[in-house]
């Protein structure tokens, strides 16, 4: 038997499972939110940032503070192929957009006109009804009742 014989085959990988939780912020300079990533329900990566840019939503990597970078922080995880990093990001891009049209949708079925607002539409409604109306006619004067 040759060396080759011995080794078994190559298995291809199953494709990457990303479970996406997102936190939306109240927007803080360019920074929108937090993101966790669960990859295949076995390993957690926390506190990836979801930043406006000029260019639109960007993802950032869990970093941490590091003096000799230029930016004062150093990435504590990163993708190694650019195939998994458009991946990832669009995971996490798709979670943030579902997230924020959930908070729309949890904002508009609260909005409730004020108190105010109640009473200056139906004055307005109100008025308006008076205004489509025909005015009532008065009986001439030494008419017969």
């Amino acid at each position: 038997m040759t060396e080759q014989d011995n080794k078994s085959p190559v298995q291809e990988a199953p494709p990457m499972k990303l479970d996406v939780s997102v936190r939306a912020i109240e927007p803080k300079g360019n920074l929108l939110g937090f993101a966790n990533v669960k990859f295949n329900d076995c390993f957690v990566v926390e506190d990836f940032k979801i930043l406006q840019t000029d260019k639109g939503l960007y993802v950032g990597m869990p970093s941490k503070p590091d003096k000799s970078s230029k930016t004062g922080y150093r990435d504590t995880a990163k993708p190694i192929t650019g195939e998994f990093r458009k991946q990832l990001h669009g995971a996490i891009l798709t979670a943030y957009s579902a997230e924020i049209g959930r908070l729309q949708a949890v904002a508009a079925a609260q909005e409730r006109p004020s108190i105010k607002d109640q009473l200056e539409a139906g004055a307005k409604e109100a008025a308006s009804e008076k205004a489509a109306r025909p005015p009532k006619e008065k009986p001439a004067k030494g008419a017969e009742r």
